[in-house]
């Protein structure tokens, strides 16, 4: 079918064409009957039916909307009427697989560890990696299903946040109660234990077999991390945009982090439980907007604690942090509120603080920023939001001008910056014929 790329609407029709039959190729690697004899014999060898994949011609159409990234969420109903829920990991060639096991594997040990916890988060009652042994096919986990609906934050009126934020601050004050001695996600122990490994974010795997962590100081951890995205950079793993602007802001996280860490409580540990994706669906409420549960624990790591119990990006003001400014919006104010309200002043100091880690964490994920429209705002916000320029943000220096001193200071630095000046001279020029 050929699309024309003024008519969007037969562009969008075939997209979701395109991506419906990917999924249906996805599916028909499943092994249903296999997955159903598992949950089975997790649940004392009652019978269960997974309706939704049970016919191949409407699997995909049931599957679709809880289909979300490479994994698809199914109910497994069984015959005395109780309902888990399968979380299958969907088969795909990327990440390499020893990247995906250790992902799959970190998300259950995250959420066995939460099972001694009252965090309200998802009972595992079984699970296997995928492996030739697997008959399913691919990884899979039987979970409690949760009762609630994804939280709609942009939808929510003041009163419902104020409930659900009330709640989360009792998820706040759970997680503290159960520090960790290290920096990094949680990993299956070799004695059934869980243990913290090294980290499962893709961008940090140096090699499919070998990623960065665990640390025990907050300066370790961050220095590795910062120093294995200067290495990505000028072997070009993260594309070729904007190199020596990206190379140069990373330089000066590491001048800079002495004096974000200075004063942290997670300067030598301990670290607290932080979920990496808290924009808001990642909880579910009631119909009054208590919180009934935790879900998509996926790439949770143990963090700093200024960082774990930091503003959730939920509540961000988000344009106003991608121009770089650092004001907190009203709904972090309140979160601070509640915990002062709680006597709890040193977390409620935490949420108003938050945002010099919320900033230096950003783009240690692997993105980085492409056009300079998104750079400059948010490494100028970093720069406002740290120590040295809170007090004094009129006397923090332009771009340009931090990056001609920057440049200039820089001149003896090496031959990695030397390479990217080059490779970034050699670009324009070619552009310019």
């Amino acid at each position: 079918m050929e699309v024309q790329d003024d008519d969007p609407t037969a562009y969008y029709a075939a997209y979701g064409a395109a991506k419906k039959r990917h999924l249906e190729v996805l599916l028909a690697k499943v092994n249903v009957e296999a997955l159903e004899s598992a949950a089975s014999k997790a649940q004392q060898r009652i019978l269960c039916q997974i309706t939704a994949l049970s016919n191949p011609s409407t699997r995909a159409d049931l599957t679709s909307s809880q289909c979300g990234g490479q994994n698809c969420h199914v109910d497994v109903e069984f015959v005395d009427g109780v309902t888990w829920l399968a979380r299958i990991r969907l088969d795909d060639p990327l990440p390499p697989a020893g990247v995906q096991a250790s992902v799959f594997l970190s998300e259950v040990a995250t959420l066995e560890f939460l099972a001694n916890t009252q965090v309200p988060a998802p009972h595992v009652y079984a699970y296997e990696p995928a492996s030739p042994a697997n008959a399913v096919g691919t990884s899979y986990v039987l979970m409690e299903k949760l009762a609630g609906k994804p939280l709609d934050w942009n939808r929510a009126t003041a009163e419902q946040r104020a409930r659900v934020m009330e709640g989360l601050a009792d998820v706040y004050l759970e997680l503290e109660k159960h520090p960790i001695p290290l920096s990094g996600p949680l990993v299956p122990g070799t004695d059934g234990q869980v243990t913290v490994g090294a980290f499962a974010q893709v961008p940090w795997f140096e090699t499919p077999e070998q990623a960065l962590g665990p640390f025990g100081t907050l300066e370790a951890s961050y220095t590795a991390i910062v120093l294995h995205h200067l290495r990505m950079l000028a072997s070009l793993a993260l594309g070729n945009n904007l190199l020596v602007d990206n190379y140069l802001t990373f330089l000066w996280r590491l001048s800079a982090l002495p004096q974000l860490v200075a004063d942290s409580a997670s300067r030598a540990g301990p670290f607290y439980l932080k979920h990496c994706d808290d924009k808001g669906d990642h909880i579910l409420v009631d119909d009054e907007h208590n919180i009934t549960g935790i879900i998509d624990w996926e790439f949770a790591s143990a963090e700093a604690k200024e960082l774990a119990f930091s503003s959730p990006c939920m509540v961000w003001p988000v344009g106003d942090f991608y121009d770089g400014s650092n004001a907190l919006a009203e709904d972090e104010v309140r979160f601070a509120d509640i915990f002062e309200q709680r006597g709890r002043g040193d977390l409620g100091k935490m949420v108003r603080g938050g945002r010099p880690w919320q900033r230096y964490l950003f783009f240690l994920g692997g993105r980085i920023p492409r056009e300079m429209i998104g750079l400059e705002p948010l490494f100028q916000g970093l720069r406002k939001s740290m120590p040295a320029g809170e007090n004094n943000a009129a006397a923090i220096s332009s771009y340009l001008d931090w990056k001609q001193g920057a440049l200039a200071g820089l001149s003896k630095q090496g031959a990695q910056l030397l390479a990217l000046l080059r490779d970034e001279r050699a670009k324009g020029e070619g552009s310019s014929k």
